[in-house]
């Protein structure tokens, strides 16, 4: 059985903080992406909201993304940019149909 899990986050943050949640959000990928249990990594910013941004990230398991979520260098990035929000951070997992 497949336990891959695709995550989707959207965080929209305040228009006098795109290029910090920019910096900070660009700082994590090399990490996430070199964790055990990352498949892939991508941070996305809309064409017509710079102060949206959004992740697509597949991983091996809930467990994987459970450690991810706890790692020091998620926890400072977390930390950083949940001030600069302009709205709640949504978080979806999903799992491919096909």
């Amino acid at each position: 059985m497949n336990e891959e899990i695709v995550l989707i986050a959207r965080l929209k943050v305040k228009e006098d903080s795109v290029e910090t949640a920019k910096s900070a959000a660009l700082a994590i990928v090399e990490d996430s992406r070199a964790e055990d249990g990352n498949i892939n990594y991508d941070v996305h910013q809309a064409i017509d909201d710079p102060s949206l941004f959004i992740w697509h990230e597949t991983w091996k398991s809930k467990a994987a993304i459970d450690e991810h979520f706890g790692t020091p260098f998620f926890q400072t990035f977390f930390a950083t940019v949940e001030p600069l929000a302009a709205e709640p951070p949504v978080i979806t997992l999903t799992k491919k149909l096909t």
